[in-house]
């Protein structure tokens, strides 16, 4: 067990139990501890009240946060870090199947325990007292399995949250959901509909950042996916007659996120919507065989709507259906190719490597005799845009060595102007050794375009 406790958090401990009242901590931080993982976050539990912790915190010279205090936790500024403590409390009349209506302080810690949602998360310890477990949580961690304290119903339909954290911990911490619990989850679907979009949101993208494979048919099975992404479920058994593809559209979708762990957010999300236009879109033959025409424009219009709709920022909006848009632009190991692809992507060389390695996530789970060769290629794009990057192997249109005023002096106005700087620019982009003014004005005289 890794029990090595912050100074603050110690320091904060013993004023409250110098002044005779109990201090334990509980939760996430005590399960982490257990399983040895590093804690970031420390959240602690006392008979307290929240009136008596500001009152003693602020003798100390400590600043405390007191928006949470009519629900009995404070929280207390030690280094920039929010330590929060919560007096021991029971939870009432639950509202909107989220929050209780109303609490009340008790001076029991077992009390307390019992109103947390996993086993898991409902052992209390102290560095000298040791374990408080009434719900046997430490048994279930080291079982690696996830367990409602109590009647699993209840505490579903006390707040619907605990459904997606659920699953999130599946998804995080490996471990495998109980019987019952995965029951009455399963049961309890339906109450999703009273959770935030950003509450959602949220969960969402911790259970994509954790390292379970096949996240996406895990949302299926336990019928949650539909009221996270409504409408998705149309992927579902949806074939691909084409020598590309030897899955459904969701069966490689998720395949495809399979090959992500390690991944940026965006990433993952540009997998999870790279094809939601092929329905759309699809086309049969008539040898059979299905094209997906315009499917990545259809699908980054689809994505947008989706991440809209779960409050995603802007900035994440923005570059996850850049990453759509560009999914299926294959490149060739031509450097002009290459400067192109980059330019898609602002010149930004992180950016484009990770657009290719989206790529290689979607070309895993495809028929692997099919785009065996496209897999070396993108992995050897890779590598030449890293030397490219490391040589200044490119030129910006900012840096173009000719502007729209040269072309005025040499005759040309209006849409002509821009014109002929992109041809211009397509030139210099196979070879950045062309960007001189003189080379490009000598371009320009000895072309059919040219304005003489």
């Amino acid at each position: 067990m890794n029990n090595t406790i912050p100074h603050d958090v110690s320091s904060i401990m013993k004023i409250l139990e110098n002044n005779k009242y109990e201090i334990w901590l509980v939760g996430g931080c005590v399960r982490d501890m257990l399983m040895n993982k590093s804690c970031n976050d420390y959240d602690l539990t006392t008979n307290a009240t929240p009136e008596i912790m500001q009152y003693l915190f602020h003798n100390h010279g400590y600043k405390t946060i007191t928006t949470g205090s009519k629900h009995g936790t404070i929280g207390v500024l030690c280094n920039n870090k929010i330590v929060e403590i919560t007096t021991y409390r029971t939870e009432q009349n639950y509202q909107s199947h989220r929050y209780p209506g109303s609490i009340t302080y008790t001076s029991s810690l077992e009390e307390d325990l019992k109103r947390r949602d996993f086993t898991m998360n409902a052992i209390a310890w102290h560095p000298e007292k040791g374990f408080v477990d009434p719900f046997q949580g430490i048994e279930d961690i080291k079982n690696k399995q996830i367990r409602c304290v109590g009647n699993p119903h209840k505490r579903f339909e006390e707040d619907a949250l605990r459904i997606l954290r659920a699953l999130r911990f599946h998804c995080t911490l490996h471990f495998s959901i109980e019987k019952k619990t995965e029951e009455a989850l399963r049961k309890s679907v339906s109450l999703l509909t009273y959770i935030s979009k950003e509450r959602i949101r949220n969960e969402f993208n911790k259970m994509l950042m954790g390292e379970l494979c096949n996240t996406l048919n895990m949302l299926k099975e336990n019928y949650v996916l539909p009221y996270i992404l409504p409408g998705y479920e149309s992927l579902y058994d949806h074939t691909q007659p084409t020598p590309w593809h030897c899955y459904d559209i969701f069966t490689h979708t998720d395949i495809a996120l399979n090959h992500t762990i390690g991944y940026p957010l965006e990433s993952k999300l540009a997998i999870v919507f790279h094809d939601l236009g092929k329905i759309e879109c699809e086309i049969i033959d008539k040898q059979g065989i299905a094209h997906y025409k315009h499917h990545a424009l259809i699908s980054e219009q689809k994505a947008k709507q989706y991440m809209q709709d779960l409050k995603y920022d802007k900035k994440t909006i923005q570059k996850v259906c850049t990453l759509i848009r560009y999914h299926d632009t294959y490149i060739t190991l031509d450097k002009a190719c290459l400067r192109k692809f980059l330019s898609y992507f602002n010149y930004d060389f992180s950016f484009a490597r990770q657009a290719l390695d989206i790529q290689l996530a979607d070309d895993h789970a495809k028929n692997q005799e099919k785009v065996k060769e496209k897999i070396v290629i993108i992995l050897q794009g890779k590598n030449m845009l890293h030397l490219m990057e490391q040589q200044h192997d490119y030129v910006t249109k900012k840096e173009l060595d000719i502007n729209g005023n040269d072309l005025i002096r040499l005759g040309y106005s209006g849409k002509q102007i821009q014109e002929q700087l992109d041809i211009l620019y397509k030139y210099v982009m196979e070879d950045p050794a062309r960007n001189k003014k003189e080379i490009l004005i000598s371009y320009l005289k000895s072309s059919d375009f040219f304005i003489s």
